[in-house]
C-alpha cells in the first residue's frame, strides 16, 4: 500500500503517444475492481516550486510592477471566500435569540515561512517537495492473489483499490530536518450575526450582500503560522466493501463513496527543546491597530469595500511548536456521505468498526507489545511528529503512515518507546500555549499532548438544506 514511483516521459514519446491517440480511437471498457486489483499504475506526480499565492483585490489592468506593488502590501488582501447562510433556523434556535453566521475569509495565503507572526505573507516562494519525493496522484491495489489483504465489513478478504493523493514523504529518524517546515500559512476574517428576516441583495460583481442591513455583532480575527509541514499526509477515495449486514450494521456502508485521510500538520520535528520560537508557532489575533476606539463596526471589505485592517503586534494566542497528526478513517472504517431520511439534507458517518477479529485488530493497538517492540494480532498504532507507522524503505527511509491513531502536542513534549508515545512537559519551564495582552503582557500555560486518538464512531447530520 506504500509503494511509490516517479516516471518522466521524454519528449519523444509523449509525442509519439499524443501521435497514437489522435490518429486512432478506441471504445473505452468497464472495469470492474477484480479486475483493477490486478493491475499497477505509476501515478502523476506534482512538484510545485517556488510557489506562493495570496488572495488580493480583483483589479484588471496592472502592470507588471503594480502586481509586485501590491503583493508586497498587505492592506490589499481583501480576496474572499463567503460562507453564506442557507437553510431556517429551528424553533429551538428562535426562541434562544440566535441569529445566522454570515463569514468572509480574506487574504488566504501560502508563502515560504519565516519568523514574522506579524505579517501574513512573506511575498517568497517556497518549494513543495523534491524530484525524487514529489507529491503523488496515483491509483494503487491491494489483491488477495498477492498476499496484501483487505477485509470487508464481514471480516473476509476482498480485493480492493483506491484512488490516493499522496504527499511527500517524511525523512525517519535524525534525516528528518527543519527544511520540510518551509510554509507560511495567513488569512484573516470577519465573522457576522445576519438577522434571517431581513433581506439582503446580492453584488453581482463579487457574490457578497450589496450592503450592510442584516448584519450585526461582528468578530475580526487574523491566524499566522509558520514552519507548516503537510509532508506525510494522504487522501484516499474508493468504493467501500460490503458484508456490513454480517455485523449488524447499517446497510448503508455497503458499496458506497468512502474516504480515508491522514492529515499532519507538524512545524517542529524536535519539540523536546521546544522554545517560543516565531518560526515554529500558530497565532490567532483580534485586536486592531486603530487611532481611535469604534464601537459596533460593521464594514467589511467584501461589503463596504474597505482595505484589510493592521492588527496589533503584540495580542494573541500564541502556541508554539504546534504539531497535529490526525487519522480520519481508513479502508476499515471508512469516512461516508449519505442522503439524510428526509431526502434534502445529507449525513456525514465515520462507520461503526465491525465487530470482526479480522477487522478491529487492523485498528486497534496492544500498546504492551508496541511498548516491548514485540508483534502482536493487533496492528494499530498512534501517528506523532517522529512516528507514523512502520517505516517505509525507497532509497532513503521514510516515517510511515499506516498509524490508525492520532495525536496533537503543543510546545515541550517528551518521547519514549522509540518515538511512539508522547508526553507533556510538566516542568515550570515548558513552552507551548500563551495569551498576550495588545499590551504586551504575557501568560504561559505550558504544554500540551493528546496521545491515542481514536474515533470509534461520528455521525454529522446537516438540517438546514
Amino acid at each position: 500500500m506504500t509503494d511509490r514511483h516517479t516516471t518522466i516521459l521524454r519528449k519523444t514519446l509523449l509525442a509519439s503517444m499524443i501521435g497514437l491517440c489522435c490518429s486512432y480511437s478506441f471504445a473505452l471498457e468497464a472495469l470492474s475492481d477484480q479486475a483493477l486489483s490486478n493491475s499497477t499504475g505509476e501515478g502523476i506526480a506534482i512538484l510545485p516550486e517556488n510557489f506562493k499565492m495570496v488572495f488580493q483585490t480583483a483589479e484588471d489592468g496592472l502592470t507588471a510592477a503594480q502586481n509586485q506593488t501590491r503583493l508586497a502590501n498587505r492592506n490589499y488582501d481583501t480576496g474572499f471566500v463567503r460562507f453564506i447562510p442557507v437553510g431556517p433556523l429551528s424553533d429551538t434556535a428562535k426562541t434562544a435569540g440566535a441569529k445566522k453566521a454570515d463569514v468572509f475569509l480574506y487574504g488566504l495565503a501560502l508563502s515560504a515561512s519565516d519568523s514574522n507572526l506579524n505579517s501574513r505573507f512573506s511575498n517568497l516562494g517556497f518549494n513543495w517537495g523534491q524530484e525524487t519525493n514529489p507529491w503523488v496522484f496515483s491509483v494503487k491495489s491491494i489483491s488477495t492473489t498477492a498476499n496484501r489483504v483487505v477485509y470487508d465489513f464481514a471480516g473476509i478478504a476482498q480485493d480492493f483499490s483506491y484512488l490516493s493523493l499522496e504527499a511527500p514523504y517524511v525523512l525517519d529518524g535524525a534525516a528528518n530536518t527543519a527544511a520540510d517546515n518551509n510554509i507560511k500559512l495567513g488569512l484573516w476574517g470577519d465573522f457576522f450575526a445576519r438577522n434571517p428576516l431581513v433581506a439582503a441583495p446580492v453584488d453581482a460583481k463579487n457574490g457578497a450582500p450589496a450592503n450592510l442591513n442584516g448584519l450585526d455583532s461582528r468578530l475580526r480575527l487574523q491566524m499566522v503560522a509558520n514552519g507548516l509541514s503537510l509532508n506525510g499526509s494522504n487522501l484516499k477515495l474508493f468504493q467501500t466493501l460490503g458484508g456490513a449486514a454480517s455485523s449488524s450494521l447499517p446497510t448503508s456502508y455497503n458499496n458506497t463513496l468512502g474516504l480515508a485521510a491522514l492529515i499532519r500538520l507538524n512545524t517542529n520535528d524536535n519539540p523536546t527543546a521546544a522554545t517560543e520560537d516565531k518560526s515554529k508557532a500558530l497565532r490567532i489575533s483580534t485586536a486592531e491597530t486603530l487611532a481611535t476606539d469604534i464601537t459596533n463596526d460593521l464594514t467589511t471589505p467584501a461589503i463596504s469595500k474597505t482595505s484589510a485592517p493592521n492588527f496589533n503586534a503584540n495580542d494573541g494566542v500564541f502556541l508554539y511548536s504546534p504539531n497535529i497528526n490526525l487519522v480520519l478513517g481508513s479502508v476499515y472504517q471508512p469516512l461516508i456521505v449519505d442522503t439524510a431520511a428526509d431526502g434534502q439534507n445529507f449525513v456525514i458517518e465515520l462507520t461503526r468498526i465491525p465487530n470482526k477479529a479480522n477487522v478491529y485488530q487492523q485498528i486497534y493497538t496492544d500498546y504492551t507489545a508496541l511498548a516491548a517492540g514485540t508483534t502482536s494480532a493487533y496492528k494499530g498504532s498512534t501517528c506523532n511528529v517522529q512516528y507514523c507507522g512502520d517505516p517505509i524503505t525507497m532509497g532513503q527511509t521514510y516515517q510511515g503512515n499506516t498509524a490508525t491513531h492520532g495525536s496533537i502536542s503543543i510546545g515541550t513534549v517528551g518521547f519514549t518507546n522509540n518515538n511512539k508515545f508522547l508526553k507533556a512537559d510538566t516542568s515550570t519551564n515548558a513552552i507551548g500555549v500563551s495569551f498576550v495582552t495588545p499590551t504586551g503582557t504575557k501568560t504561559n500555560l505550558g504544554s500540551a499532548a493528546i496521545d491515542g486518538m481514536l474515533i470509534q464512531h461520528l455521525k454529522i447530520t446537516t438540517t438546514g438544506l
